[in-house]
C-alpha cells in the first residue's frame, strides 16, 4: 500500500488560541509549498476547537508556481 503524501496533526485549543496555532502553522508550512489546509474541525462543549491541519510531507519544488507559456 503506497504510503500517504499528507501529514495531520489533531489539535484542540480555546478558539483564540486555535487560531494562533493554525496561523503559526500556515506560517511553518506554506500552502504553496505544502498544500496545508485545516482538514477538519468542530467545536467542543468545552469552548474548545478540535480541528486537523494536513500538510505534504515534502514541499513541492519551486514553492507550487505555475509556469505561464
Amino acid at each position: 500500500m503506497p504510503r500517504d503524501p499528507f501529514v495531520r496533526e489533531k489539535f484542540t485549543r480555546e478558539r483564540t488560541a486555535a487560531k494562533k496555532l493554525a496561523a503559526e502553522y500556515f506560517d511553518r508550512s506554506p500552502k504553496d509549498r505544502y498544500q496545508t489546509e485545516g482538514e477538519s474541525w468542530r467545536h467542543l462543549q468545552s469552548q474548545n476547537i478540535e480541528f486537523t491541519m494536513r500538510r505534504l510531507r515534502e514541499p513541492i519544488e519551486g514553492g507550487g508556481e505555475r509556469g505561464t507559456d
